[in-house]
């Protein structure tokens, strides 16, 4: 495996805000990320939405404060703040403002931030499909617990594969089989597994694949582990879908 590194002041994209700040991208092999300036002064609403084109920031973040606060709204929920040392995972949909006269900066490795205060032609479609929203969706309900909802997704006659030889592996068919093993999962974790996503990809023939990474805690335990779905869709409804693991083994020794 080659190594590779590369300098954001150097080789990095420079993105100015409209005013208060600017972000730069780059990279080095499989990473890119984004550094904000954010300036004391600063909103979303006023110095990206322009560049944006959106009523509120849709970009999903995955980051790291290095200095500095930022209060976050969310369209439909709570309002937080991020300061030095937070680790932050923001969903799409927020207005964002600085707190205070120091600037906030941050690093961001979302797959999302590399579009970050660009603009989109008018004549493009959204980044997901209707079957990615599907699954964007299906986690969530996932997380939540939402059963109701996961039953409006997966087909009557779903299956899941779960690769492996631990006391999860094995096929699921059906709708009642799939969630008794969501369930499963959940009384073997005493309701700690979560499965959070990191990106999603999809054809727009009804194909998409999840990269997610898991979290659980088994007698005392606690496991971060990282693996894909890929999900077929027929209409509206999911009816295959093939799990597969960064570290099989270690997932299996895991849930032995």
């Amino acid at each position: 495996m080659d190594a590779y590194v590369s300098n954001l002041e150097r080789d990095g994209e420079i993105r100015p805000f409209a005013e208060h700040g600017h972000a730069v991208v780059g990279g080095a092999g499989g990473l890119t990320l984004m550094r904000g300036v954010f300036e004391p002064g600063w909103r979303w609403s006023k110095d990206v939405a322009p560049l944006a084109g959106t009523d509120s920031c849709q970009t999903r973040h995955l980051g790291y404060v290095i200095s500095g606060s930022m209060q976050v709204q969310l369209d439909d929920g709570p309002a937080m703040t991020v300061t030095a040392g937070d680790a932050f995972d923001l969903p799409p949909g927020h207005d964002a403002w600085v707190m205070g006269d120091e600037p906030c900066v941050m690093v961001d490795y979302s797959s999302d931030a590399t579009r970050y205060a660009r603009g989109r032609s008018a004549d493009a479609a959204a980044p997901d499909d209707q079957y990615m929203t599907l699954v964007r969706r299906g986690y969530a309900a996932f997380n939540s617990g939402d059963m109701e909802s996961l039953r409006s997704i997966l087909a009557h006659d779903v299956v899941q594969h779960v690769p492996g030889t631990s006391q999860i592996a094995g096929t699921y068919k059906g709708i009642d089989a799939v969630l008794g093993y969501y369930g499963k999962l959940a009384e073997l974790t005493e309701g700690q597994f979560r499965a959070h996503l990191i990106a999603v990809f999809g054809d727009g023939q009804g194909h998409v694949t999840a990269l997610h990474q898991t979290t659980a805690t088994l007698n005392g335990v606690t496991r971060v582990s990282r693996g894909t779905i890929l999900f077929t869709f027929l209409g509206d409804r999911a009816t295959d879908l093939h799990q597969m693991h960064e570290d099989l083994p270690g997932d299996d020794a895991f849930f032995a």
